[in-house]
């Protein structure tokens, strides 16, 4: 349900929302699984009640540290016994301070006014990045938009929530400009009829949200 409220507050999101630890994963969080290697270093770097830190370390063997701006979803990953930490992203003193296999960057970028600055702190980090926006060129916007329009709103519970929007092909570019490789993109979820799945071959209209796996270009 949507709120009219003056500021965003991540505590009183989680208290409506429920900051227990979800008992599943999501569709992204199991492409994720899928592409991390047993036993690597993970950092996921804006956890939220997510399973997916829980699930690397127990069944994929991984040493897994998360981060989150919420007190309230840090404790929830603690009881969980994963190393998890309060940090704010949007800090200007925010860096990290080792390196690991993987930073898994999860429906957070689109949440941030400057993303770039974000990843030019954390690019020399990982190896790898695993990243997952919504896809702003899904079919169901662009109708709204021709029929409607009105321009897709892409949040739940504040209209502050998104504040960047891209649609899969902006994003490759995106990453591009930005100094990294894509080596592997698959839409998590989208249009599908039956056993056919229109968002795995044509992920900028019928992808809702994208997965992207890429590492930080060499030269």
């Amino acid at each position: 349900m949507k709120k009219n409220i003056k500021f965003f507050n991540y505590d009183q999101y989680w208290d409506d929302s429920g900051e227990k630890i979800r008992n599943k994963l999501r569709e992204r969080e199991q492409i994720f699984i899928d592409w991390i290697k047993p036993g690597s270093a993970v950092l996921d770097i804006a956890c939220g009640n997510s399973l997916l830190p829980f699930e690397l370390s127990s069944k994929k063997g991984c040493i897994v540290e998360a981060f989150d701006i919420s007190p309230k979803v840090i404790q929830e990953q603690q009881v969980k016994r994963i190393n998890a930490q309060v940090r704010d992203l949007t800090d200007k003193n925010f860096k990290l301070e080792k390196k690991y296999d993987y930073i898994i960057a999860s429906e957070i970028l689109e949440h941030l006014a400057y993303p770039e600055v974000l990843l030019d702190k954390i690019k020399n980090n990982a190896r790898f990045f695993l990243i997952s926006v919504p896809n702003s060129a899904f079919y169901r916007f662009r109708f709204k938009l021709f029929f409607f329009g009105r321009f897709f709103v892409q949040w739940a519970y504040h209209p502050a929530e998104h504040l960047r929007y891209w649609s899969h092909e902006d994003f490759l570019d995106w990453l591009d400009s930005s100094g990294f490789r894509i080596i592997q993109s698959r839409a998590s979820n989208g249009l599908d009829i039956g056993p056919l799945k229109f968002y795995e071959f044509w992920p900028n209209l019928f992808g809702h949200q994208i997965c992207y796996l890429v590492e930080l270009k060499t030269t």
